[in-house]
């Protein structure tokens, strides 16, 4: 994907949020740190456009299972009752990180509904994981990897496909 793509896909799930949701009083944009907190800024900044209000983002962070806790947040708000979230992430794969970030949502209050979005969705899931919003859908072998890169100014640089092939010699 280049970065005027990856601008027209968050362009145009920001008009289906807005078609889904219809008020912006109640609406929380997450993301995933680091990379699906980028692509949220874009989200909510394009969604500050079409309702003509301001919408902020908020950064979700899922730490490795090897440290203590295995979650925690990040300027997020003090509660989420009531709210309509919408939690995205650059690229979905078996739905872990997705499935602890709601699973931190959940616990810190009861949002009336929770939608994911993702800018590429690569298949292979292994949590209960619907996204309701979706750039790509793009099925990996295994041992590829997707990376959804960003400039040092947090604009988007591209989505490229890279393959882990290994030579045993």
């Amino acid at each position: 994907m280049s970065p005027a793509r990856i601008e027209r896909t968050i362009a145009r799930i920001a008009c289906q949020i807005f078609e889904d949701t219809r008020g912006s009083d109640q609406l929380l944009i997450l993301g995933i740190f680091e990379r699906g907190y980028r692509l949220a800024e874009m989200l909510a900044a394009k969604l500050s456009d079409i309702y003509g209000t301001e919408i902020s983002a908020h950064a979700v962070r899922v730490k490795e299972q090897s440290e203590a806790s295995n979650l925690s947040e990040v300027g997020l708000p003090e509660s989420f009752s009531g709210k309509k979230v919408i939690v995205i992430d650059d690229v979905l794969y078996s739905g872990r990180t997705m499935f602890e970030a709601i699973h931190l949502i959940t616990t810190s209050g009861r949002p009336n509904e929770i939608r994911v979005a993702a800018l590429i969705d690569r298949g292979h899931r292994r949590y209960p994981v619907d996204i309701r919003y979706l750039g790509l859908y793009s099925p990996t072998k295994l041992k590829e990897h997707v990376a959804c890169r960003f400039t040092n100014k947090g604009e988007p640089d591209g989505v490229w496909l890279n393959s882990s092939l290994s030579v045993n010699g």
